[in-house]
């Protein structure tokens, strides 16, 4: 599934790899954020942390009325604030998503799957 925008001049289509790789480096430059994780093996006991280009594998977006829901699968420091770091992850996700692909993330989930 891609997402797609249509404007006066025609029509752009977003892959969701694409979606997935600037939220997982935007996620992983905010402060406290040790990495992302894969959604499908949380319930292992060992974490991996997700490379850059496997980043899909720890987001998941969907759409929705209004525009699309990004969710996030993290691991974050344990010497940080958590409901401060999930606030940032937010506001840059939503920001950055927002710029860059000009469609709204209104929703931003993040889901910390371990402290490090």
């Amino acid at each position: 599934m891609d997402i797609e925008t249509i404007n006066k001049i025609g029509k752009i289509a977003f892959s969701l790899q694409a979606v997935a790789d600037l939220a997982g480096d935007t996620v992983t430059a905010v402060y406290g954020v040790v990495g992302l994780v894969d959604k499908k093996k949380i319930t292992k006991p060992i974490v991996e942390f997700l490379k850059q280009g496997d980043y899909a594998d720890g987001v998941s977006v969907k759409k929705n009325k209004t525009g699309y829901d990004v969710s996030l699968y993290l691991v974050l420091s344990k010497d940080v604030k958590i409901a401060e770091v999930v606030c940032e992850v937010q506001k840059q996700v939503s920001y950055i998503l927002g710029k860059s692909f000009g469609i709204p993330f209104k929703v931003v989930n993040v889901y910390v799957q371990a402290v490090r």
